[in-house]
Order: C-alpha cells, then structure tokens, then sequence
C-alpha cells in the first residue's frame, strides 16, 4: 500500500529537508488536497500537523469519514486523542511521547491500542525525538523489542538523512529488518522516487509506504496510490 502524506503547517501543505523546519516548500492548502484525495477515493491518508511540532499555535483540524486517516504530529496525550476522535480521525501516530511521557503513553494503550501506530524516525538507525532535534542513544533493534513486547506491530519506520530528498531506496536500505521482518508490519518513509523504484523492494518485502515531495513533483503517479 503506498499512502500519500499531507504535512500541514500554518494550514499549508509543506515538505521539510531532512526535518528542518527553516527548508521548506509549500504545495498549497490542505483542504484541497483532502477534497482531491476523497474525490479520487484514496482509501488512507496519512497526515502530520507540524504546527504542532514546531509551533506555539496549535492545530486541530476536522476531516470527514470519506478516507482511513491517520494523524501524527505532537500527539502527547489521552485528553488530545479523545479530541482527534470527535474530528473523525480513525488512527493516531505516536512517537516523542514513547520517550518522553511513558505513563500517559501506556495509559493511551490501555484505552486505544488498536488505534495506535508507532513512529520511529531515525538518524543512523539511531531513533531521534522532538521533531527531529534531538538524536537519543537508542537503537532501533534494541527498542523494537520493547514495542513487541507491547504487541504493537504497526511501525512507521522513517529514515530521516533521506526524508524530502528523493534519492530513492534500496534493498540494503532494509538489512537491519531482516530479523523483525515476520513479526511486524512495516510503513517505509523519507526518500522514495517513483513507482519504478520499488518494484524490486516490493518482491521482496511486505511493506507499506508514505509519500510527500514524490507526488508533488509528479514522479509518483497518483494511480499507485492506495
């Protein structure tokens, strides 16, 4: 399944380098996209509020039931999940607050595991935190095991020398997996090209995939997407 992604700031669709807030690009308004997406039938789409990362004015956008969407982006509690909800969200992605907050993390499981996927964003496979600023001494192998414990078994895995540069991926890129391949279900962000780039990775791995400047430039044709 390949899912387009919408990174909102200032309620604009934005593409960051490497998550640097200060290189960005701006495509245009969210709410059209979300009204093209639906037109379109697009089964999932996958939305991070930046604002919320990166600014003291937070966003709290509605959406209809038209797709499955996912949301990320400053997720950091019970209270502010139950609001997404209202808003027809339908899954919630966490990450900073996995570090950050372990008790209101493991309180959001005890309500709404099913609801919940992980975002490990990655620097060397080392997992980074706060929008990307701050690099922890955490592998990702060592971590993972913590989360399959959990029995959490969806994981956005984002590789972020490569996130917004479009420098394609490879089956090497994915040798670390090998080992947490079969127990887990995979959602491959930060670099993808074009269609053509994963057809070899796809024979070979059962993964998902988020794309953002890919569809933007047009060398991600829409038709590939779920």
């Amino acid at each position: 399944m390949i899912i387009p992604s919408l990174d909102i700031y200032n309620n604009k669709v934005v593409r960051l380098l490497k998550g640097n807030i200060k290189i960005f690009f701006y495509y245009g308004y969210f709410k059209e996209y979300i009204k093209f997406y639906n037109s379109i039938r697009i089964k999932k789409i996958h939305i991070v509020l930046l604002d919320n990362i990166f600014s003291i004015k937070k966003n709290y956008l509605t959406v209809n039931k038209k797709s499955i969407y996912q949301i990320g982006g400053g997720i950091n509690s019970l209270n502010l999940i139950k609001l997404f909800i209202k808003k027809k969200f339908k899954k919630f992605i966490l990450s900073s607050i996995i570090f950050k907050n372990k008790n209101e993390f493991k309180k959001i499981l005890s309500y709404f595991k099913k609801k919940i996927i992980i975002s490990l964003d990655c620097y060397k496979n080392y997992i980074t935190i706060n929008g990307w600023k701050t690099i922890t001494n955490i592998n990702f192998n060592v971590f993972f095991l913590y989360l399959f414990d959990l029995n959490l078994k969806y994981i956005i895995y984002t590789n972020i020398e490569k996130d917004g540069t479009l420098l394609g991926l490879n089956n090497k890129d994915f040798l670390f997996l090998k080992n947490t391949i079969y127990l887990c279900k995979f959602c491959i962000s930060g670099g993808l090209n074009n269609f053509e780039n994963l057809k070899d990775i796809i024979k070979k791995y059962n993964f998902d995939y988020i794309v953002g400047i890919s569809l933007y430039k047009f060398s991600m044709k829409i038709k590939y997407l779920c």
